[in-house]
């Protein structure tokens, strides 16, 4: 096993379908086909987003945590997302009551609960945050997410 699939299994993934597979309409393993209970977007990308949507069963939850910094819109699916009827839940991390839920990630991370480090793939001074921003952008250099530092 390696890259994203590797990653997503060491911080506690139970099925996998990742991006390519999602993105063909397949479904995690275990899932006898009706999808996953719970999806997470966090490239920011509409590739994986649809992914997310075609995967996540009917009254599951899609978690958006990816930076979304291009175009005007993030189309959905319309028939994954059962047509505005499949009882999909999109949550974002920056809406209301994303701040709650920030807080629980962070008091998760701080009880030793969640390790956040296998996803940090790199680092930059705050002074940096622009190039930061446009690899998050383009993913280049494999970037998952990157780790903003206010200290030198």
């Amino acid at each position: 096993m390696h890259g994203d699939r590797a990653v997503a299994v060491e911080v506690g993934a139970a099925g996998w379908g990742g991006p390519v597979a999602a993105g063909k309409g397949e479904r995690a393993a275990g899932e006898g086909g009706k999808g996953v209970d719970s999806s997470i977007e966090a490239l920011g990308s509409q590739k994986t987003f649809a992914a997310c949507v075609k995967v996540t069963r009917p009254g599951g939850t899609i978690s958006n945590v990816g930076y979304h910094g291009d175009g005007d819109t993030v189309p959905i699916p319309r028939l994954e997302w059962g047509v505005g009827m499949g009882d999909k839940t999109i949550r974002t991390a920056l809406c209301p009551g994303g701040s709650e839920r920030m807080g629980r990630l962070m008091r998760l991370i701080a009880a030793g609960r969640v390790d956040p480090l296998p996803l940090t793939t790199h680092r930059f001074l705050f002074k940096d945050i622009e190039r930061a921003f446009k690899m998050m952008q383009t993913k280049e250099d494999g970037m998952i997410k990157p780790l903003i530092s206010f200290a030198q």
